[in-house]
């Protein structure tokens, strides 16, 4: 058996593992990451003929965005859950509004990877071909996301996709202990190796004192939200604290309508329903027009890092007003409208500079396992299963080895170039 990082290795983003048995090939995840001027960048390629099964472990581009490529002759079977190719559809389909020229893609394609799918329930084994086995479990990072275990020629391969073991108002953490002890290698995202995230009780207080303050005072917030997952989660978190009114914008609308489908996969679906009808949706532009200025309120709109979509609209008629507020709940990456405003109180928006009078928040509302545990799952683990940190920065991610080295812990590796080839002895 041979691991090859078609993608993820010594970066975050456009994941894309390929797992290389006698019987053929497993690809987990094919996502895309985006350069500086919004171009999508994909990994490595591979051929769809080598491949026995696609497994998908949730719908965010950056381990979906590049599948549809695959199913343009040869269409190899896909192992998702139901909730994360619905999703998926959906994010392909914006993805070609937005990117459509970039893409190596089109409708068709898309068309063809949803045919493709076969629907996956957690902790029900499926065979993918004879002497290989799949079973996927909650990975608790979004609605529908899962972590694979794959048994095949007698070995035992872990591969987690993005994952959070602790409970949100949105969703329950990983099942980790329905996880094997033994498992031959453990592939397992370390985004955040480098930091802890905040108690999540102390998390929303902070947050929902803040929005608060900026209400009372006859302000409005604008939070821009990822459509899927941070959307729906700061919902609930409003909710749950009765704030109102709640507008919410763009292809959140579109996720909130799916992710209501699966009640049975959500934490509190009494809550979820309640954020859902709480908020008002906002579908045109002549709603939207209402939404700024009329009362004070709360916007939850995409896009998180307020590149496109229509958190921009509300950000360059808010930014100038110092009694309302830009909270951002999410990681900003660099060249990003949403850094530039954390970074300078200003950003750089259809080529005018918005400068930031309103004030400006950043909560850590982070769906990925932070350090502290990040160390717990390798440690639920025996201490000869072999651990790969992969969609991570390696500068965080080696201080990180040598730190579980210390513990006793010294057969961790993170591979460091796309392509790079691991063989399981």
């Amino acid at each position: 058996m041979r691991i090859k990082f078609l993608g993820g290795a010594g970066e975050v983003g456009r994941a894309a593992v390929l797992v290389k048995t006698a019987t053929g090939s497993v690809l987990f995840d094919y996502g895309v990451s985006f350069d500086p001027q919004g171009k999508p960048i994909f990994p490595e390629h591979v051929r769809p003929k080598d491949l026995i099964a696609v497994v998908l472990s949730h719908a965010h581009l950056d381990h979906s965005g590049a599948l549809p490529s695959l199913y343009v002759s040869v269409k190899p079977p896909i192992y998702a859950t139901p909730l994360t190719m619905e999703l998926s559809d959906v994010m392909y389909t914006d993805m070609i509004k937005l990117s459509g020229y970039y893409l190596p893609y089109t409708h068709e394609e898309v068309k063809a990877t949803m045919e493709s799918a076969i629907p996956l329930t957690y902790g029900e084994p499926v065979e993918l071909a004879p002497d290989i086995t799949l079973t996927v479990y909650n990975a608790g990072h979004v609605p529908g996301s899962a972590i694979s275990v794959l048994e095949a020629e007698g070995r035992v391969v872990v591969f987690t996709g993005d994952f959070n073991l602790r409970d949100t108002a949105l969703l329950r953490g990983a099942d980790v202990y329905n996880l094997p002890r033994k498992p031959d290698v453990v592939i397992m995202e370390a985004t955040y190796v480098a930091a802890d995230h905040p108690p999540r009780e102390v998390l929303e207080r902070e947050f929902i004192g803040t929005v608060k303050e900026v209400i009372e005072s006859g302000g409005t917030v604008l939070i821009p939200s990822f459509a899927l997952g941070r959307a729906q989660e700061i919902m609930l978190v409003l909710a749950k604290y009765g704030v109102e009114p709640v507008y919410v914008d763009g292809l959140a609308r579109q996720v909130n309508i799916i992710v209501g489908k699966y009640p049975y996969l959500l934490n509190d679906y009494d809550l979820y329903k309640k954020a859902i009808n709480a908020a008002v949706e906002i579908p045109n532009a002549y709603v939207r027009k209402r939404a700024v200025g009329q009362e004070p309120s709360v916007i939850v709109s995409p896009a998180g890092m307020l590149k496109g979509g229509a958190s921009l609209y509300y950000f360059k008629r808010l930014a100038g007003d110092p009694k309302n507020a830009i909270i951002l709940p999410s990681f900003q990456a660099p060249d990003t409208p949403g850094f530039e405003v954390l970074a300078k109180g200003e950003a750089l928006v259809d080529g005018t500079t918005v400068k930031v009078r309103a004030r400006v928040e950043w909560f850590d509302f982070s769906a990925h396992s932070g350090r502290s545990e990040l160390e717990k799952f390798i440690e639920y683990f025996d201490e000869d299963a072999r651990i790969i940190l992969f969609h991570t920065d390696p500068s965080s991610a080696l201080p990180f080895v040598k730190s579980m080295q210390a513990r006793g812990r010294d057969n961790i590796y993170v591979p460091l170039t796309t392509g790079e080839e691991l063989e399981l002895p």
